[in-house]
């Protein structure tokens, strides 16, 4: 009997937590709707009640009109709405399908005509507005269904954000498959791996700002790097966004920690129905083009031609639903990841002689330590032997100088045909990793009764 007790009181106490996240979540949106109640005449009409319905959850909330007439819903979830505006002595006028884009104010303006409160005027179909007349912000919605249907290189939602007006990214790969780094800047660069990168630096530049000076949020949270700027530490999965809002130009007080772009993700949520996704992403060497240009960085020969060696699979899904009708919800989204790949690059290595030498006279040196950590040791498949004269621009010569820099306090012989014997060019092939890791997102919440 203690036992149950003890049981009961545990799994009360969690539901209890678990619905207050939800409501603290739900808190996290910041879009709103807002604008003047006025009749025919153009008149103001105050204290007429406004009430604002989510079409996807249910969820309602009702506010009453100042002395001005005028009227603002917020925290709500980027989706569609109904809104409906009532006052004795007023027709009552139902507008559906209002759109209510990511973290954005979307204005309404409601009209009233004189006659009984019986009498209903419903506006089915609303016209998009032409011009932003809410704030003077130079921005982007980015949709769910772009997210889903647009191409992103490893999946990575943050490619998009180029597409913004203001920004600029050339969405470039490097021969490896990793992002290619705008000129003049350094950090991670973009995702190759998926959600899975540690930290993701997308290389884009809002009107002329350093891509250092981007700044990420995911549901009103700030996801930005405590190592590189611009950089985000999450990457969310394509299933679990639902918009991506993107400001070149913004003159909002709440934006005023970086000067570049503001990428703002709201995560999919619950509603009354049930929905799902699944997919599969299969990236093999096979499907790669060879890249033509080919030749050796520092040389005059040529390789024979490459292409990005990676083998990747990415698979997951989603699924959301209704937990408590109009009243709780739940989304879960899952993305796995596996890469088997084998790369093989020419470099210039240490030989196992230099590495021995370097033991025996300077046993203690961190350069010592490094050499015989397990794994330092270069897998080699074949030895490529190669004279100065291939180098080109008398580069043989500086590698020559900076050896005799290095070498000196243990008196080497640093002629050209020792650091041929020491220096050998060889390919070098990387041990085949695979991995699997997992991320998971979830989300819930809870809104108020209707």
């Amino acid at each position: 009997m203690h036992n149950a007790s003890t049981s009961f009181i545990r799994l009360s106490l969690s539901g209890f937590l678990i619905l207050m996240l939800a409501v603290l979540a739900s808190a996290q949106f910041r879009a709103s709707i807002e604008g003047t109640v006025k009749d025919t005449s153009g008149a103001v009409v105050p204290e007429a009640t406004v009430t604002v319905t989510n079409k996807e959850t249910g969820k309602a909330q009702q506010v009453v009109t100042s002395g001005d007439g005028f009227y603002r819903v917020s925290a709500l979830p980027p989706g569609t709405y109904t809104v409906s505006a009532e006052k004795t002595g007023y027709k009552k006028k139902i507008l559906e399908s209002v759109s209510v884009s990511a973290e954005a104010t979307q204005g309404v303006d409601i009209t009233l005509e004189v006659g009984e409160v019986s009498a209903v005027v419903t506006v089915s179909q609303e016209a998009a507005p032409l011009l932003q007349t809410e704030n003077a912000n130079v921005d982007k919605t980015i949709s769910n269904e772009e997210v889903l249907r647009l191409p992103q290189a490893s999946r990575d939602p943050y490619q998009l954000i180029r597409l913004a007006p203001g920004v600029f990214g050339e969405g470039a790969r490097t021969a490896n498959g990793g992002a290619a780094n705008l000129p003049n800047t350094s950090g991670p660069g973009g995702s190759r791996t998926s959600i899975f990168a540690t930290e993701n630096q997308v290389p884009i530049t809002a009107n002329g700002q350093r891509g250092s000076a981007n700044n990420y949020q995911i549901d009103g949270v700030s996801v930005n790097s405590q190592t590189w700027g611009g950089a985000a530490v999450i990457t969310p999965s394509q299933e679990s966004v639902k918009e991506v809002q993107v400001t070149s130009s913004t003159y909002s007080a709440e934006d005023g920690r970086n000067s570049g772009a503001q990428i703002r993700v709201v995560t999919v949520n619950g509603t009354n129905s049930f929905h799902g996704s699944a997919f599969f992403r299969y990236a093999d060497p096979g499907l790669n083009a060879f890249n033509k240009f080919h030749g050796i960085p520092g040389t005059t020969r040529i390789s024979s031609p490459q292409r990005v060696e990676q083998k990747n699979r990415s698979y997951g899904g989603s699924v959301g639903g209704p937990i408590i009708h109009n009243r709780a919800f739940f989304f879960f989204s899952y993305e796995g990841f596996r890469s088997s790949t084998n790369t093989t690059y020419q470099a210039f290595v240490e030989t196992s002689q230099l590495r021995q030498l370097i033991l025996s006279a300077r046993p203690n040196s961190i350069a010592a330590k490094i050499l015989s950590a397990p794994g330092s040791d270069a897998r080699v498949i074949s030895i490529i032997p190669r004279t100065c004269a291939e180098r080109k621009d008398n580069t043989c010569l500086s590698a020559h100088h900076l050896v005799v820099v290095s070498m000196e306090s243990l008196m080497f012989n640093t002629r050209c045909s020792l650091i041929r014997r020491i220096f050998e060019e060889i390919n070098i092939s990387l041990a085949s990793i695979t991995t699997s890791p997992r991320k998971i997102h979830w989300r819930f919440r809870r809104s108020s009764p209707r």
